[in-house]
Parts: C-alpha cells; sequence; structure tokens
C-alpha cells in the first residue's frame, strides 16, 4: 500500500480528540444567558485544533476555505445522508488531520443536505491542495464502506473516477476552495455556504444573476461606497463537452467517436471559460446563463479600472457525465453543487444573496435526476422529501482569517424565519406542477438530459426501429393537393357510372 501523504508519521497514534476544541462545548464554564433555546436548525460541531487557533501571535499566512461534497450512500434510496456516515468521515479527517508536522484543516465542520455529506474547512497555504484532496478522498471512501454495511442506497455513488489520481476535480466529488484575504488589520471574514442535492451547477446561476446583477436583490449596487458600485467580473464556463464534441464534429450517434472527442476536450482538466462583466454585459450574461450548459463558475470584484481584483465567489462548476470512466462516460445522477462567497464589504450581504430563492424558481434534476422542479430552501442538516425534490441549504461562517478559526455558524434558511412561508410556496407550487405535467415536459427533461436513462434508451431504439417512413397524409380535391384516399398514395382507377344519375360516381347519398 502507498504511504498516505498526510495522517501521523513515524508510528505516532492518530490525533486525539482532546486536540480539538468543540463548539458545542463553547459554553462550559461561562454563565448561560438564556434558560432554553427554540431550535430552529440542525447547527454544525465545529472543530478546531486548540494550539493552533488559540495561538496568541499566528503566523500571517494566506488561508483558504475549501467544501467538498459528494452522495457515498442514502437512507431509503437519495433521501438523507446517515448521522454514523458522517460521523464515520469527520473521524478519519480528525483521526488523520496533519501535514508535515501541521494540522491541514485548523478549523472544520461536517454536514449534510439531502443525502449528500461535506467536509468544510480552513487550511494554510503551506499545505498541498492535493494532499487535502486525497485526504478528502479516502474520508468520502471511508464513509461509502459504512454506507455498503449499513445497506445504505447506491455507496459511493459520487466517487465516479476509478481510483484517486492526484486532484479531486474529475473524480466524481464536488469541490471548491476560496482564498481568504491577507491583511493585518481585521481578522473578520463572512463566508456564505451553500450546498444544493437533487439539482445541477445551473441551478446557481440564481445566486450569481440575482445580488451580483441586479439592484432588484441588492440594492448595495446603487447606493453602496464599496467596490460593489463598480459592479463585477463574471468567469462563465461551456459544461457540456458533449455538445462542445458535437460541435467539433463528433457524430452525436456515434459513441466512440463521442468518447474519444469528449476525452481529447477533458485532458489537462481544462475549461472552456468567457469572462464576462457587469452590468455593461447583463444582456450577454443573462442570455449565457438561462441553460444548464453555462454556469457562473467565478465572480470577480473589481478595481480602479475595471480589473480583476479579488476572486469572492466559486461554484463547483463541472458535469459528472463528463468524467471518464472504465465504462466510458456515463453517469446516473445530477451533479448537486457547492457554492463559497464572501459576504459583506465589497460583497453583498447574506441576505442579499439568499434573496433569489424567494421567487421558488425552478432547476433541473429532482427524482431520477430528470425532472424540473421547484428547489426548496431549507435548514442544513435537512432530507429531501416529496418526489425526492431538489433542496437548498446557505449557512455562513464567522471566520479568524489569523488564526484559522471557524468562530460562529448562522443559517440562513432557518426555522421561524420567512423562509417558511417561501418553503410553503414552493411546496404547493411543485406539486401542482407534478400533478398537471406527470411525465410530459416541462415536467420532464429532455431526453439527452435524462439521467437515469438507460430504460428509456432501450424503449426508444425499440420503437425507433416500428418507424415507417411513407407520404404525408392527405386528403386531395381533384386539384393536386392530394389523391383522395388519404394516405396520399396514387389514386384507384376510376369506377364507371352505373346510372345518368347527377353527382360523383362514390358519393354516398
Amino acid at each position: 500500500m502507498t504511504q498516505r501523504p498526510y495522517g501521523p508519521s513515524d508510528g505516532r497514534p492518530a490525533i486525539s480528540m482532546s486536540e480539538y476544541h468543540q463548539s458545542k462545548q463553547e459554553l462550559d464554564g461561562l454563565p448561560l444567558t438564556v434558560t432554553e433555546k427554540i431550535p430552529v436548525t440542525n447547527t454544525p460541531n465545529i472543530f478546531s485544533y486548540k494550539s493552533y487557533v488559540f495561538a496568541r501571535n499566528p503566523a500571517l499566512v494566506r488561508r483558504f476555505i475549501k467544501a467538498t461534497k459528494a452522495d457515498v450512500g442514502g437512507v431509503g434510496g437519495h433521501v438523507v445522508a446517515a448521522d454514523e456516515v458522517k460521523s464515520i468521515i469527520a473521524k478519519f479527517v480528525l483521526d488523520n488531520n496533519s501535514y508535515q508536522g501541521e494540522p491541514i484543516f485548523t478549523s472544520l465542520i461536517v454536514t449534510h443536505t439531502g443525502d449528500d455529506c461535506a467536509v468544510t474547512g480552513i487550511m494554510a497555504e503551506t499545505v498541498d491542495m492535493s494532499v487535502v484532496d486525497q485526504l478528502m478522498w479516502d474520508a468520502l471512501q471511508e464513509g461509502a464502506t459504512k454506507a455498503a454495511e449499513l445497506g445504505l442506497y447506491g455507496p459511493g455513488q459520487d466517487l465516479v473516477a476509478d481510483a484517486f489520481t492526484g486532484n479531486l476535480r474529475g473524480a466524481g466529488p464536488a469541490t471548491v476552495a476560496l482564498p481568504f484575504p491577507v491583511r493585518k488589520d481585521n481578522a473578520s471574514q463572512t463566508v456564505l455556504v451553500s450546498f444544493a442535492d437533487k439539482t445541477e451547477p445551473m441551478a446557481f446561476n440564481h445566486f450569481a444573476t440575482g445580488a451580483y446583477m441586479l439592484p432588484r436583490f441588492n440594492t448595495g449596487l446603487i447606493i453602496a461606497s464599496s467596490k460593489m458600485k463598480r459592479g463585477y467580473l463574471f468567469e462563465i464556463v461551456d459544461l457540456d463537452t458533449k455538445a462542445q464534441a458535437i460541435e467539433a464534429g463528433a457524430h452525436p450517434r456515434d459513441p466512440k467517436a463521442l468518447d474519444g472527442k469528449m476525452e481529447e476536450l477533458a485532458k489537462g482538466l481544462q475549461e472552456k471559460v468567457i469572462t464576462l462583466r457587469a452590468p455593461e454585459d447583463l444582456y450577454d450574461i443573462e442570455g449565457l446563463t438561462r441553460s444548464s450548459r453555462f454556469v457562473i463558475a467565478r465572480i470577480w470584484s473589481r478595481g480602479d479600472h475595471g480589473e480583476k481584483d479579488q476572486l469572492g465567489y466559486v461554484c463547483s462548476a463541472e458535469r459528472l457525465h463528463n468524467i471518464k470512466t472504465k465504462k466510458g462516460f456515463t453517469y446516473g445522477g445530477k451533479d448537486d453543487p457547492v457554492l463559497l462567497a464572501f459576504a459583506q464589504g465589497d460583497w453583498p450581504a447574506p441576505g442579499e444573496i439568499t434573496s433569489p430563492w424567494a421567487t421558488a424558481p425552478m432547476v433541473a434534476g429532482d427524482c431520477r435526476g430528470s425532472h424540473n422542479l421547484h428547489i426548496l430552501p431549507m435548514p442544513i442538516n435537512s432530507q429531501t422529501s416529496y418526489w425526492s425534490g431538489p433542496i437548498l441549504s446557505a449557512i455562513t461562517l464567522s471566520c479568524n482569517i489569523h488564526t484559522g478559526r471557524i468562530g460562529a455558524i448562522s443559517d440562513q434558511f432557518a426555522l421561524g424565519t420567512p423562509w417558511d412561508e417561501v418553503r410553503r410556496q414552493a411546496s404547493q407550487l411543485a406539486i401542482q406542477f407534478r400533478h398537471a405535467h406527470g411525465v410530459k415536459q416541462p415536467a420532464t427533461l429532455h431526453e439527452d438530459e435524462l439521467e437515469y436513462q438507460e430504460g428509456w434508451r432501450e424503449r426508444r431504439a425499440r420503437l425507433e426501429r416500428q418507424f415507417e417512413v411513407k407520404p404525408a397524409l392527405t386528403f386531395g380535391n381533384g386539384t393536386g393537393h392530394g389523391h383522395g384516399n388519404g394516405h396520399g398514395a396514387a389514386p384507384k382507377a376510376p369506377v364507371a357510372a352505373a346510372s345518368t344519375k347527377s353527382g360523383r360516381p362514390e358519393e354516398i347519398d
């Protein structure tokens, strides 16, 4: 077995839990200011490496926040992650949270959205990103093993790649990293983390084309004195390498040619990207991002001359059916994206970023990854429910960029807030839409987008063989527009009149 680049070395034991501060114990020894709390969310427990997050003179280094999410097995189908699976993932990460004598994550949380498990943590630039990716891959594999033991559905589903090859991108899990600014004067940085289940990266275009473009969702674009008033730069990625392959000349019904061209396009994990400006290119941005193919992957603030300044928004813009496996470019699910975004200052406030979801938009995905349905904004650590419908979670993290600590968490879609009303409206719309359309479009996606489609392919192929090519059905009147028998065929020989009675020979009285 190859030596892992992370974890205790020289035969040392796993890192003890006593090395970590846990937020669930943060009030131990302190006077309680409330006698009881009304539960509004399933707040994650924060694990922080004590010797670093409580350091008196922390090193001023660049740090990153990184979020990684995958479906490694669901309870009762694709419904919810099992608590035991989450704890196994957390234990593996915490036990092996070291690289060259330093912690990989100084602070981290483990959550779920639907049946997707996620690890979000802060790391220093001294940690090789490939080491973090391998730790995440191995932790998720541990979770998949436990899921199989528990009899969960689809253990390891999102671990699409045949083996870890040094980078999580192109391997299946959704993963993004966002660099913190390096500054001495202010250690505080708010980060919004959002996860979606049963949908695709395009769903997050509602985030980007809302608060970052339209004063309807963010009045700061008009009244703020920060860099926000200059607008933002949008990097938009073309995610559909299958469509790119066809446009490059591969025949859409030649699997070998398609696979070959898609593999060529995917070499080096390159992406096809365009950079547009808001507000100047608003119509172009809206035009591209209305479809599943084009996703806003990154948003930058703008400098004095409109140039790229700071990266403040990163979405996991990747399509799993673009990943090459031993079975070719195939996959049976949607892509369940993750987002990291800065909030406040030069960036929209959390309430502005999340406000577009109050419109209860429809997104692609849903049951069998093959439908359109209204998405439900849910508290973190929630399950899917009606029709395995798409759900969305969004939490804000108060981070200390000097010590690398996640200090506290708030849930943007908590219970007991106006989002209860949004959930009610979205639920009513979803139920009505399902009843109204059933299997017909627009409730179901175009057949090219049906993810669990082997059965449909077989049915479609069988029916295709039964089609005939023949003249169209017409009804003629002797003027050259048809032959009168309803099938466009040559006319029958005329029948002689039986009498001198007026009228046509074949006329029925």
